[in-house]
Protein backbone atom coordinates (compact mmCIF):
# COMPACT_ATOMS: atom_id res chain seq x y z
CA UNK A 1 0.00 0.00 0.00
CA UNK A 2 2.99 2.26 1.22
CA UNK A 3 4.83 1.46 -2.41
CA UNK A 4 1.47 2.54 -4.13
CA UNK A 5 1.16 5.82 -2.47
CA UNK A 6 5.13 6.54 -3.24
CA UNK A 7 4.41 5.67 -6.88
CA UNK A 8 1.50 7.70 -7.11
CA UNK A 9 2.75 10.43 -5.18
CA UNK A 10 6.12 10.56 -7.78
CA UNK A 11 3.66 9.91 -10.98
CA UNK A 12 2.05 13.16 -9.37
CA UNK A 13 4.94 14.83 -9.07
CA UNK A 14 6.66 14.13 -12.71
CA UNK A 15 3.24 15.10 -14.04
CA UNK A 16 3.72 18.80 -12.22
CA UNK A 17 7.35 19.00 -13.46
CA UNK A 18 6.35 18.40 -17.30
CA UNK A 19 2.91 20.92 -16.66
CA UNK A 20 5.55 23.41 -15.16
CA UNK A 21 8.22 22.94 -18.05
CA UNK A 22 5.50 23.47 -20.19
CA UNK A 23 3.67 26.46 -18.72
CA UNK A 24 7.43 27.95 -18.97
CA UNK A 25 7.98 27.28 -22.64
CA UNK A 26 4.50 28.85 -23.67
CA UNK A 27 5.39 32.12 -21.36
CA UNK A 28 8.65 32.20 -23.54
CA UNK A 29 6.87 31.69 -26.89
CA UNK A 30 4.50 33.99 -25.59
CA UNK A 31 7.23 36.70 -24.64
CA UNK A 32 8.67 36.50 -27.68
CA UNK A 33 5.50 37.00 -29.75
CA UNK A 34 4.89 40.40 -28.13
CA UNK A 35 8.41 41.05 -28.15
CA UNK A 36 8.13 40.88 -32.00
CA UNK A 37 4.95 42.85 -31.72
CA UNK A 38 6.69 45.37 -30.21
CA UNK A 39 9.44 45.84 -31.74
CA UNK A 40 7.27 45.26 -35.46
CA UNK A 41 5.25 48.14 -33.77
CA UNK A 42 7.94 50.70 -33.54
CA UNK A 43 9.44 50.63 -37.13
CA UNK A 44 8.93 53.67 -38.86
CA UNK A 45 7.27 53.63 -42.23
CA UNK A 46 9.51 54.40 -45.08
CA UNK A 47 9.77 53.62 -48.80
CA UNK A 48 11.79 51.20 -50.74
CA UNK A 49 11.91 50.92 -54.45
CA UNK A 50 10.88 47.67 -56.49
CA UNK A 51 14.11 46.10 -58.07
CA UNK A 52 12.59 43.19 -59.59
CA UNK A 53 9.32 41.54 -59.28
CA UNK A 54 7.32 38.37 -60.47
CA UNK A 55 3.57 37.70 -60.54
CA UNK A 56 2.17 34.49 -60.62
CA UNK A 57 -1.19 32.56 -60.45
CA UNK A 58 -1.51 30.43 -57.36
CA UNK A 59 -2.86 26.79 -58.41
CA UNK A 60 -6.04 26.26 -56.16
CA UNK A 61 -5.21 22.35 -55.99
CA UNK A 62 -1.96 23.46 -53.53
CA UNK A 63 -3.47 22.95 -50.08
CA UNK A 64 -1.52 26.53 -48.87
CA UNK A 65 -3.31 28.93 -51.52
CA UNK A 66 -7.49 29.98 -51.51
CA UNK A 67 -7.75 32.60 -54.14
CA UNK A 68 -6.71 32.19 -57.19
CA UNK A 69 -6.39 35.88 -58.17
CA UNK A 70 -2.60 36.54 -59.13
CA UNK A 71 -0.15 37.46 -56.27
CA UNK A 72 3.42 39.29 -56.19
CA UNK A 73 6.46 38.63 -55.23
CA UNK A 74 8.93 42.06 -54.73
CA UNK A 75 12.64 42.25 -54.47
CA UNK A 76 13.12 45.62 -52.75
CA UNK A 77 15.92 47.90 -52.14
CA UNK A 78 15.88 49.49 -49.05
CA UNK A 79 17.82 52.38 -47.27
CA UNK A 80 18.63 52.97 -43.82
CA UNK A 81 20.99 55.33 -42.27
CA UNK A 82 22.51 54.92 -45.30
CA UNK A 83 23.41 51.42 -45.66
CA UNK A 84 21.59 49.97 -48.41
CA UNK A 85 20.30 46.14 -48.86
CA UNK A 86 18.44 43.65 -50.75
CA UNK A 87 15.17 42.44 -49.19
CA UNK A 88 12.13 40.48 -50.19
CA UNK A 89 8.46 41.08 -49.65
CA UNK A 90 5.77 38.91 -50.52
CA UNK A 91 4.23 37.17 -51.54
CA UNK A 92 1.38 39.54 -51.37
CA UNK A 93 -2.27 39.83 -52.91
CA UNK A 94 -3.71 42.97 -54.77
CA UNK A 95 -5.82 44.09 -51.62
CA UNK A 96 -2.31 44.30 -50.14
CA UNK A 97 -0.40 45.19 -52.73
CA UNK A 98 -2.25 48.73 -53.94
CA UNK A 99 -2.57 50.22 -50.72
CA UNK A 100 0.96 49.96 -50.60
CA UNK A 101 1.70 51.40 -53.93
CA UNK A 102 -0.78 54.52 -53.01
CA UNK A 103 -3.87 52.61 -55.76
CA UNK A 104 -6.91 52.07 -54.58
CA UNK A 105 -7.37 48.10 -54.38
CA UNK A 106 -10.16 46.67 -57.08
CA UNK A 107 -10.32 42.81 -57.70
CA UNK A 108 -10.47 43.50 -61.20
CA UNK A 109 -7.38 44.90 -60.92
CA UNK A 110 -5.68 42.01 -59.67
CA UNK A 111 -6.00 40.43 -63.63
CA UNK A 112 -3.20 43.08 -64.99
CA UNK A 113 -1.60 42.24 -68.41
CA UNK A 114 2.03 42.00 -68.32
CA UNK A 115 2.53 44.78 -69.17
CA UNK A 116 0.33 46.36 -67.01
CA UNK A 117 2.16 45.13 -64.22
CA UNK A 118 5.92 46.02 -65.34
CA UNK A 119 4.09 49.63 -66.46
CA UNK A 120 2.77 49.48 -62.64
CA UNK A 121 5.96 47.81 -61.09
CA UNK A 122 8.91 48.71 -62.97
CA UNK A 123 11.57 50.84 -60.47
CA UNK A 124 8.23 51.80 -58.45
CA UNK A 125 8.90 52.95 -55.34
CA UNK A 126 6.58 51.07 -52.37
CA UNK A 127 4.93 52.06 -48.87
CA UNK A 128 6.74 50.08 -45.94
CA UNK A 129 9.13 49.44 -43.03
CA UNK A 130 12.54 48.26 -43.66
CA UNK A 131 13.68 45.46 -40.78
CA UNK A 132 17.26 45.57 -41.51
CA UNK A 133 17.94 43.23 -38.21
CA UNK A 134 15.49 40.70 -40.08
CA UNK A 135 16.66 41.60 -43.86
CA UNK A 136 12.85 41.77 -44.09
CA UNK A 137 9.92 44.11 -45.13
CA UNK A 138 7.30 45.08 -42.91
CA UNK A 139 3.59 46.22 -44.59
CA UNK A 140 2.39 49.69 -43.20
CA UNK A 141 -0.97 47.87 -42.57
CA UNK A 142 0.53 45.22 -40.63
CA UNK A 143 2.60 48.01 -38.62
CA UNK A 144 -0.98 49.72 -37.98
CA UNK A 145 -2.44 46.01 -36.62
CA UNK A 146 0.52 45.59 -34.73
CA UNK A 147 0.07 49.19 -32.96
CA UNK A 148 -3.49 48.80 -32.59
CA UNK A 149 -3.34 45.55 -31.45
CA UNK A 150 -0.82 46.63 -28.32
CA UNK A 151 -2.58 49.79 -27.68
CA UNK A 152 -6.01 47.35 -27.26
CA UNK A 153 -3.94 45.42 -24.87
CA UNK A 154 -2.24 48.00 -23.09
CA UNK A 155 -5.60 49.16 -22.35
CA UNK A 156 -7.09 45.68 -21.36
CA UNK A 157 -4.47 45.22 -18.84
CA UNK A 158 -4.62 48.81 -17.68
CA UNK A 159 -8.28 48.42 -17.02
CA UNK A 160 -7.74 45.34 -15.51
CA UNK A 161 -5.19 46.63 -12.63
CA UNK A 162 -7.27 49.79 -11.74
CA UNK A 163 -10.52 46.95 -11.70
CA UNK A 164 -8.11 45.65 -9.48
CA UNK A 165 -7.05 48.27 -7.12
CA UNK A 166 -10.62 49.38 -6.50
CA UNK A 167 -11.73 46.00 -5.76
CA UNK A 168 -8.86 45.84 -2.98
CA UNK A 169 -9.44 49.61 -1.87
CA UNK A 170 -13.27 48.50 -1.20
CA UNK A 171 -11.98 45.61 0.71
Amino acid sequence: MIVLFILLGGLLWLISLLLFAFAAWAFYKLAQLLWEKIRRALLRPGTAQITSYEVFTPDLEDIHFQDSRPQVRLELDCERHGQRFQISLGPLTCEELFPALDLPAHHVACWLSDEDWCQMLENRWITIACDWQQRKAILTSQIREDRRMLLIGFLSLSMFALLVTLSLLQS
